[in-house]
Parts: structure tokens; C-alpha cells; sequence
């Protein structure tokens, strides 16, 4: 299968990435880079992603709605992967674990 490269699509996410001037579409994954970048002039079509964290299957509608195909399948049991990552913040002054919870 041939697989062609997204239409000039960028996704940001946490708190610290900047749009790239003159992108088609821009993804804003979760609550903190919404709330920075949502009036952000660099930005020609913004496709916000609200959720702290983001749920799932509104990445997913955000990835359709962008024109990527995405396969709903990878999004399914998504929810499950959180343990996985978290070693990656262990020792982190920036990481305030009150921030998260598990349910």
C-alpha cells in the first residue's frame, strides 16, 4: 500500500511546541496547548482537542477532521497505555502528580 504524507498537518501538544507559520491545519492536543496557541495568528485552521487528557476518540474525529485517515482501531483501547509512559515523567520537577489520577 502507498502511503501518502498528511496535507501539511501539524499536531501540538503539552505546553511548549509553537505552531509553524503556514501550515493548512494545525491540531491542538489537550487543554494546555489549546488554551496557548488558541489565538495564536500562525495558526490558519485550528482543530482543538480540549480534554485534560484528550479522550481518545476526539483524537480521532480531529485526525478525520483534518483529512487523515486514521484507523479507529489504534484508538481503541488507548486508555490502557497510560502506565506505559509514565516512567518517562519520574523525576521530573515539572510533573506534579496532582494533576492526574488513575481511574
Amino acid at each position: 500500500m502507498l502511503l501518502k504524507p498528511w496535507d501539511d498537518v501539524e499536531v501540538l501538544t503539552g505546553k511548549f511546541m509553537q505552531p509553524t507559520p503556514g501550515k493548512k491545519k494545525t491540531i491542538l492536543m489537550g487543554k494546555c496547548i489549546y488554551q496557548a496557541h488558541k489565538d495564536n495568528p500562525d495558526i490558519r485552521q485550528a482543530i482543538p482537542i480540549k480534554g485534560c487528557p484528550p479522550k481518545p476518540e476526539d483524537m480521532l474525529k480531529a485526525l478525520h477532521k483534518a483529512g487523515i485517515d486514521a484507523d479507529p482501531g489504534l484508538f481503541e483501547k488507548m486508555d490502557t497505555l497510560p502506565g506505559v509512559y509514565m516512567g518517562r515523567y519520574e523525576g521530573k520537577p515539572e510533573y506534579d502528580e496532582a494533576f492526574f489520577q488513575v481511574t
